[in-house]
């Protein structure tokens, strides 16, 4: 190739691709929120707040995979096959948006801390149907995050919530 004077480019490492680079942000962030969540918290809090950030960065990791190997396989297919390729790109860039508020909602937790309050509780879904939770006076649903916490329809109680993530650590009844 010198001969001919063209200029070639040896190709980029791994480390310097774009979507690599998206990757390694995104793992560099949820680190740096698992030790925030260390330094700041203890017990319980920590432990939950953990399983969100691990959980929902893992997610959208996976995502990028699956988003990058569809884009990737676009050009070498058919016109049939782009399509449903483009569609299916769509539906993943879609379905990965899920994890993403998720992921803030749990980054907003981690700002504000957990939330003492006293609520009333209005409803209490059965647990056969789907997981534990919790609709207050106010309209705001909450999730037990342990079976261990006995709440009862009309009781009133003080808990300590994650206010955005929707999930309810400790409660206490109230006289």
């Amino acid at each position: 190739m010198k001969e001919l004077g063209a200029l070639v480019t040896p190709p980029r490492v791994w480390y310097q691709k774009k979507r690599n680079l998206l990757r390694i942000v995104l793992l560099m962030l949820c680190l740096a929120e698992l030790a925030i969540v260390g330094v700041k918290y203890d017990g319980h809090v920590r432990q939950f707040l953990w399983m969100g950030i691990a959980g929902y960065s893992a997610a959208l990791i996976f995502f990028s995979y699956i988003f990058t190997y569809v884009v990737l396989r676009y050009g070498k297919r058919q016109s049939v096959t782009r399509r449903a390729d483009l569609l299916f790109a769509i539906f993943i860039f879609f379905l990965s948006l899920f994890p993403l508020v998720m992921l803030g909602r749990v980054t907003a937790d981690i700002v504000q801390g957990p939330v003492v309050k006293t609520v009333h509780v209005v409803e209490i879904w059965d647990p056969r149907r789907g997981g534990d939770r919790v609709r207050t006076e106010d309209g705001k649903e909450y999730e037990l995050a342990d079976k261990h916490i006995v709440i009862e329809t009309g009781g009133t109680y003080r808990i300590q919530a994650l206010e955005y993530s929707g999930m309810i650590l400790v409660a206490e009844e109230q006289n």
